[in-house]
């Protein structure tokens, strides 16, 4: 399997771009992003004793952490001395003692440097550590982390996630898909590599949405370009202009290697076909498969619009029979297990459920290799205890439930219920219509659940803004969702991607935006559906979309630039 890493152009980019980026000790915001690496945040303390009492294991992890963010050697070829350890925020023209992190200290011996750091330094009101009083070795950060970094040491800015993932990566490497090496590389085969690596960068330093939306921004047009050889240490320092007291100090790679820190791992193909797919924060077709497969039993929950039945039609040709029912209020017992119906004849005679007779149908098939899928949409839109009746023991799947009475089936009499083995069953459920019963313990404990979110990123990578360049409609509808849940305080009535993906101005395979095309959208889908959700209050419609915008603009100079005012678009 093929490796690729980040060429030596995007990274010879990113050197460039935090250049230029105004930031203030750097080094100490380093630092803060290797502290959420290891854990840290603002609910509990956590340990981060001096390195007498960090245990090697620890030790070898801290310090592997410490070289993704900052070193400035190869660890598979150079063994890093002193001067080698550049967080990127304060990258310079010219880097000198300020810049570099303890240079007169070895790599290997740099989180005794970073105690004192913390000791000396990072407990401060100013700054984002906050010591224990019962416990000296442990600390958190304060309920107001992120207001500090903005003010003290962003300086106002923004940190561009897609470079960060290009420092982050700059030794590292991705293990390539066939289908991205055989033949013409495109722009989607780069931007696919880029959310490989913002992804895997945001998973290892443990970002959150409130950190991910304060401290950074991720630009579509920023594109990471990959090559089939790492770029090395040397020829990463010479992008880089170090004083000619700072030169990083660098020694031959000594026989064990770098043993002194945690192998740096490469990421597997698997991972890659994964986090290349635009599902933003929610799981992939296969990755819902396999839980499928394994659990049996599934529902997607989530807000109106968050593609809970687009990925059930994904994975549904994976299987040899597949059935739909949609559940409501007035879905009984007999529709779906079975009961007395009237014949042709007016007589009365026992008639098969659609889920029993799917059922049924599924266990006559004995090939091992046939798999059955049976889709209840909108589950908690019905009574399930009642549906379901006595058969809700059989989503145990070792029980077998007597029948309330005989049912008929391919002229036999079925008395007792299971489940057979090759039939797995998903659900969907929408957590924002409060006119419905949630789902109740009984049918919660047996099934495993999956939450969808809105997915800005899939927005951005089908969206044409060429006739529109002044309005991004993912981060639009981020900011219509922020302003959503600031006055309802509930994720569940977000606004899913769907809303914002307009069939009608779909052209090959891209949404065609234009300012009409986005007023149309919002007067007559968006602004619908939070009178709605706010049952018309006035106040809480001016909160969420200001005072104009509810009215439905219908000039379209004066519509985007109220939506750039509004949202903060400028």
């Amino acid at each position: 399997m093929k490796l690729l890493y980040v060429s030596e152009e995007s990274i010879a980019s990113c050197i460039d771009y935090f250049k230029q980026l105004d930031i203030i000790s750097g080094e100490q915001l380093g630092m803060f992003f290797f502290f959420k690496s290891i854990g840290f945040d603002e609910k509990k303390y956590r340990a981060f004793p001096k390195v007498s009492g960090i245990s090697v294991e620890d030790r070898k992890v801290y310090l592997q952490s410490v070289y993704k963010l900052s070193a400035l050697y190869d660890y598979n070829a150079e063994s890093g001395e002193k001067k080698c350890c550049l967080f990127p925020f304060s990258i310079i023209d010219e880097i000198g003692k300020n810049n570099l992190f303890n240079p007169g200290t070895a790599f290997k011996g740099l989180l005794s440097r970073m105690r004192d750091t913390v000791d000396n330094t990072l407990v401060d009101d100013s700054k984002f550590l906050r010591k224990d009083d019962a416990d000296p070795d442990k600390f958190k950060f304060p309920r107001n982390y992120i207001r500090l970094l903005l003010s003290n040491f962003l300086n106002g800015n923004k940190i561009s996630l897609v470079y960060f993932a290009a420092w982050y990566f700059r030794f590292r490497g991705v293990e390539a898909p066939d289908e991205w090496i055989n033949g013409t590389i495109t722009e989607d085969i780069y931007r696919g590599y880029t959310r490989v690596c913002t992804k895997i960068l945001i998973q290892e330093l443990k970002l959150n949405e409130d950190e991910l939306s304060a401290l950074f921004y991720y630009d579509e047009d920023e594109i990471l370009k990959f090559s089939l050889t790492q770029i090395s240490g040397i020829q990463l320092r010479n992008h880089l202009h170090f004083s000619k007291d700072y030169i990083p100090e660098i020694a031959k790679l000594p026989r064990g290697g770098n043993d002194y820190m945690a192998v740096i791992n490469d990421i597997e193909v698997d991972k890659t076909q994964e986090l290349a797919q635009t599902t933003g924060n929610n799981i992939t077709a296969e990755s819902l498969k396999e839980l499928l497969l394994a659990t049996k039993q599934v529902i997607l929950y989530g807000a109106p619009g968050t593609s809970k039945s687009h990925i059930t039609n994904q994975i549904r040709g994976d299987f040899t029979g597949c059935s739909l029912v949609q559940f409501h209020a007035n879905s009984t017992y007999e529709q779906f297990i079975g009961g007395v119906s009237i014949d042709d004849a007016g007589n009365f005679v026992p008639k098969p459920g659609v889920f029993l007779d799917f059922c049924e149908t599924a266990r006559c098939d004995k090939d091992p290799g046939h798999r059955y899928l049976f889709i209840i949409d909108e589950i908690n839109r019905g009574n399930v205890s009642k549906v379901f009746g006595e058969a809700i023991l059989t989503l145990d799947r070792e029980y077998t439930a007597d029948l309330a009475s005989d049912i008929k089936w391919n002229d036999k009499k079925i008395k007792k219920f299971s489940i057979p083995d090759n039939v797995y069953i998903i659900a969907t459920m929408n957590s924002a219509d409060r006119s419905i019963a949630q789902i109740d313990y009984a049918i919660r404990r047996r099934f495993a659940f999956v939450k969808f979110y809105p997915n800005y990123e899939l927005i951005s990578s089908i969206s044409d803004c060429s006739s529109m360049k002044e309005i991004k409609p993912d981060l639009l509808l981020k900011n219509i969702n922020k302003g959503i849940f600031n006055v309802l305080k509930d994720e569940n009535m977000l606004l899913g991607h769907a809303y914002f993906i307009p069939k009608w101005a779909m052209a090959n395979g891209k949404i065609m935006w234009t300012p009409d095309v986005l007023k149309m959208l919002f007067n007559y889908y968006i602004i619908p559906i939070i009178e709605e959700y706010t049952y018309g209050n006035t106040r809480y419609l001016a909160n969420i979309l200001g005072m104009k915008l509810p009215q439905r603009i219908d000039d379209t100079d004066q519509f985007v630039q109220e939506i750039k005012a509004q949202f903060k678009l400028d």
